[in-house]
């Protein structure tokens, strides 16, 4: 896979993630009768837009996101449908009749009435060829409502609409284990995607299983093995009299000869090689000292079954050369988000692109950053996997980030639906209204300083991306 391959499928998978996250909500809201009304990925100006039923779906010019609106989560250019009778306009005469008529057939597309019903609502309310005045013509729609539409069986169907509108519909109007739902299940997703990502890995790549081969991986410059004359794909077979096939023994025969002349016998393209080799002598604290020649060494790999990819891609293995499951990815964020989150996490970001601190490669990135790690690692042999892991985790890393427990994350509507839901069960022990709402200027109020470090976050990781790129 080459580098720009690497970055436009990274590209187009951060997109994908956010038009599933959006779904989420989109889907759940509608399920539970909600009205979402606008179902936009990307910000800033339109570039794309069309109606389907009641919900406008489009592309924004900035991909920095997504968002649904749902009527009854925020005030702004909301419009609350009237039952479908009292929605139409005011008849006066003949050419308000004519009006009337036009303006019956966009209600009932926007409302989302499949075709075959609008014709059928709308000839039997013609049928009864009423008057040209308004109660008339209300009377003779009311009547045509009554015999075409089937009863409604719940919130937010077809009949509901037309005979109801927005009532019940809106965010707040519903139970709030749906609010919590419709609010949580965006977030999920990503950390649906990261399995499924982690379970394509572990079904369709050989993983490694802890121990090492024979086989070189590896050799550093300057170093014994190099001098030998060892290289890449090499595979050792002997030092001196000792031979194995277990890299282990091999390993420990080395170590066991510092600054020692010794014979390596290794197989390169199937004829077998003698080698003068001198193990460097290397301090250590806990074996002493040790030979060591300058080599890294290929991991064993083994296919998984389907159902240990599966256990593997939730939990993780204990096995050292595992990238991990979600679980394990879920801990590391977490971290990850507090070290950046924290006073000294932003105050070193702000060092680092603004004055004199050497950037930290294991800190934050942008999408940028990301984008440019996946190309680069998509240039390398093999760099498929890779990319899909770090897909993976950054998916994880969306989830995390977005339950944030404070507005405007999702999270932060997860908690007004807690504080709204304890104070009126509270309200409910003591026999009192249970119409506790968490007024939007307080929401407002926590935002605006959210909405600011977001802002520090997102210009000090991309000044640092662009101008110090984390390099490979």
């Amino acid at each position: 896979m080459s580098g720009t391959l690497g970055i436009v499928a990274f590209v187009a998978s951060i997109v994908l993630a956010v038009i599933i996250h959006e779904a989420g909500h989109l889907v759940s809201a509608k399920l539970t009768g909600m009205r979402a009304d606008r179902f936009f990925v990307g910000f800033g100006p339109t570039l794309w837009s069309t109606r389907r039923g009641e919900t406008e779906y489009g592309l924004k010019a900035l991909l920095l996101g997504g968002y649904v609106r749902i009527v009854g989560m925020g005030d702004e250019g909301e419009t609350t449908q009237e039952p479908l009778v009292a929605a139409l306009p005011v008849v006066h005469d003949a050419e308000d009749a004519r009006r009337w008529w036009t303006a019956l057939d966009e209600e009932l597309a926007h409302r989302g009435v499949p075709a075959d019903l609008a014709v059928r609502i709308r000839d039997t309310a013609r049928g009864s060829d009423p008057a040209p005045e308004d109660a008339a013509m209300r009377a003779a729609l009311a009547r045509a409502l009554e015999r075409e539409l089937p009863p409604s069986r719940r919130v937010g169907d077809v009949p509901h609409r037309l005979l109801r509108g927005d009532e019940g519909r809106r965010y707040g109007d519903r139970p709030a284990w749906q609010r919590a739902v419709v609010v949580g299940l965006g977030p999920v997703t990503h950390l649906v995607i990261a399995f499924a990502l982690l379970a394509t890995v572990f079904t369709v790549w050989p993983q490694p299983t802890g121990a090492l081969t024979g086989e070189v991986a590896f050799v550093r410059e300057d170093s014994p093995a190099a001098a030998a004359g060892v290289t890449v794909g090499d595979v050792l077979v002997a030092v001196d009299d000792v031979a194995s096939t277990d890299f282990a023994v091999l390993r420990e025969a080395l170590r066991a000869r510092p600054d020692v002349p010794s014979t390596l016998t290794v197989e390169r393209a199937g004829e077998r090689l003698t080698l003068a080799v001198t193990p460097e002598a290397v301090e250590t604290d806990d074996a002493g000292v040790i030979g060591i020649i300058g080599i890294a060494t290929a991991p064993e790999l083994q296919r998984l079954r389907p159902g240990e990819a599966l256990v593997e891609a939730a939990v993780g293995a204990p096995s050292p050369g595992s990238p991990g499951g979600v679980v394990p990815m879920i801990g590391e964020s977490v971290r990850g988000l507090v070290r950046i989150l924290s006073p000294s996490g932003l105050g070193d970001l702000v060092a680092q692109a603004f004055g004199q601190q050497e950037r930290d490669v294991e800190g934050a990135v942008s999408l940028v950053g990301a984008a440019s790690l996946a190309g680069q690692i998509g240039e390398r042999e093999g760099g498929l996997p890779v990319v899909l892991t770090l897909l993976a985790a950054i998916n994880v890393f969306f989830f995390l980030f977005n339950l944030v427990p404070l507005p405007p994350f999702d999270g932060g509507h997860l908690a007004v639906v807690a504080v709204e839901s304890t104070v009126n069960g509270l309200r409910r022990l003591r026999g009192r209204r249970q119409d506790f709402r968490v007024r939007p200027e307080a929401l407002a109020g926590i935002a605006i300083p959210v909405i600011a470090v977001l802002a520090l976050l997102l210009v000090t990781t991309l000044w640092l991306d662009l101008t110090d790129p984390i390099r490979l």
